[in-house]
């Protein structure tokens, strides 16, 4: 029981006075009021591209949209072309065959 460790003093040049103190937690203080407006900023640019992705998907949604219209038109036109086709196919045979 009597190995306890000496008790030692901190040198002198490990304490701060008040005046660094308060110069390095102003210093820490203006970091965190840099980094709190960067936030504000980031978020304000985020918001703006999320408003922009917005309407680009709207966009995209449109022409999808009169894509599958032009393609169900162009569908309709083919068949009305194969129909047509074969009535006049039918019309020519008949004429030559000479059925009436």
């Amino acid at each position: 029981m009597g190995d306890a460790a000496p008790i030692l003093a901190p040198d002198a040049g490990e304490f701060i006075t008040r005046g660094e103190f308060s110069d390095r937690i102003g210093g820490v203080q203006q970091d965190v009021k840099l980094l709190q407006r960067e936030m504000v900023e980031t978020q304000t640019v985020l918001s703006t591209q999320g408003g922009q992705l917005t309407q680009i998907l709207a966009n995209q949604d449109a022409q999808d949209k009169k894509l599958d219209n032009l393609q169900s038109v162009r569908q309709w036109i083919g068949w009305v072309l194969v129909i047509v086709t074969s009535t006049g196919v039918v019309q020519i045979t008949s004429h030559l065959v000479g059925v009436r």
